[in-house]
């Protein structure tokens, strides 16, 4: 019993320390903030905004290959295969606050690469627990040419005092 007063005073201090972040965020929708920070990220590439296109609910981005780039950008060496499989039944699809957005998005309801061969489609993933950076999220964009050449990007999430807030979109390194 010498160790009660230290077991009261860790109890104490456990119970006064704020709950963790929820994560991934709890949302229904994907926030117009994060469809501004993609558009953003693409104008600053030399991509005219005008002309593209977006997947108007959140696709199943979140492969192996896509969380080992993933690893690659936080400097970790990981094998993803189950996580990726674990993420990819728990994910459900989100729909794109398009209206709210900045960016004039033209919304599609998936890419079809016959129908949009020639042109240049977003597509987000669902927001996910970043499992190699503590208290964030993040979810992946694919931009591609109707499906072919893309480029991807995470874009990281983190929580304070409730409120998310986004990072910095990040290219990825990813050879499909």
């Amino acid at each position: 019993m010498k160790y009660a007063p230290l077991m009261l005073l860790l109890l104490a201090a456990c119970a006064s320390a704020p709950p963790p972040p929820t994560l991934p965020p709890p949302w229904t929708q994907i926030p117009p903030s994060v469809l501004d920070s993609v558009c953003a990220k693409l104008q600053e590439e030399g991509i005219s905004a005008d002309n593209l296109a977006v997947a108007k609910t959140t696709q199943p981005l979140v492969t192996a290959a896509s969380l080992r780039a993933v690893a690659n950008l936080y400097g970790k060496d990981a094998d993803v295969a189950s996580l990726a499989h674990l993420y990819t039944n728990a994910i459900q699809p989100l729909p794109l606050a398009l209206t709210q957005s900045r960016c004039a998005w033209k919304p599609i309801a998936k890419l079809d690469p016959v129908t949009h061969r020639d042109q240049m489609v977003v597509e987000l993933s669902s927001p996910i627990p970043n499992p190699f950076m503590r208290n964030e999220a993040g979810l992946l964009a694919r931009m591609s040419l109707g499906g072919h050449d893309s480029q991807w990007y995470w874009i990281p999430l983190g929580q304070k005092k409730g409120q998310w807030g986004i990072g910095i979109v990040l290219p990825l390194d990813l050879h499909e």
